[in-house]
């Protein structure tokens, strides 16, 4: 009998232990992020550029209680809509759109486990770089516009040091008064932790 209780005690330390270790153990780090992205562009904008790819680089600080804080930049390509770019018309023949955004934002994770779902924020500045406008204006010019964006995702904790990120995104960009930049942006990346 006295075994008996001594094994239960045993398994229950060790096992109060284990639980209350796992249980302190955040998965919520620091980290470095590489995402790519695509942008299905709606609204006016869409008429002339069709979508948009690129990706970021950036660093998120974690926070006690779920909140984690993100700065990053990177590089967006709009795409002409395919029939503006045809043989028959030059007008759009050397047109781009290029955006560098630098931005500063968070999530809130809703849990700090393996699989965190989160919702997001994110506003800055986009530079423009354009040769082809909405209004007209064919000729090079460099633009700086407000942007923002709000959207969902979820981080999935691969090993202690890699996590894979995806998110869905409903993004603003300040491009014109008549022509707002708007879309849906669908981002895939990964994630290294930086130190413990």
């Amino acid at each position: 009998m006295k075994k008996i209780i001594l094994s239960l005690i045993i398994i229950l330390s060790v096992g109060s232990l284990f639980t209350s270790f796992a249980q302190s153990e955040s998965y919520l780090k620091n980290r470095i992020f590489v995402e790519g992205l695509y942008i299905r562009n709606i609204g006016e904008f869409a008429s002339v550029w069709s979508n948009a790819s690129g990706g970021y680089l950036g660093y998120g600080i974690a926070f006690p209680e779920h909140n984690y804080l993100m700065m990053r930049t990177g590089l967006i390509s709009n795409k002409i809509k395919d029939d503006l770019n045809t043989q028959e018309s030059t007008e759009y023949i050397d047109a781009y759109l290029t955006m560098i955004p630098v931005e500063v934002g968070g999530r809130y994770y809703f849990i700090d486990n393996m699989f965190m779902p989160f919702v997001q924020f994110m506003t800055g500045l986009n530079l423009v770089f354009e040769s082809e406008d909405l209004v007209g204006e064919n000729e090079a010019k460099n633009l700086v516009k407000f942007a923002w964006q709000v959207g969902l995702g979820f981080t999935i904790n691969v090993i202690s040091n890699l996590s894979l990120d995806v998110g869905v995104n409903y993004q603003s960009n300040f491009y014109d008064d008549d022509a707002m930049n708007t879309g849906f942006e669908y981002a895939f990346g990964i994630g290294w932790v930086l130190g413990n």
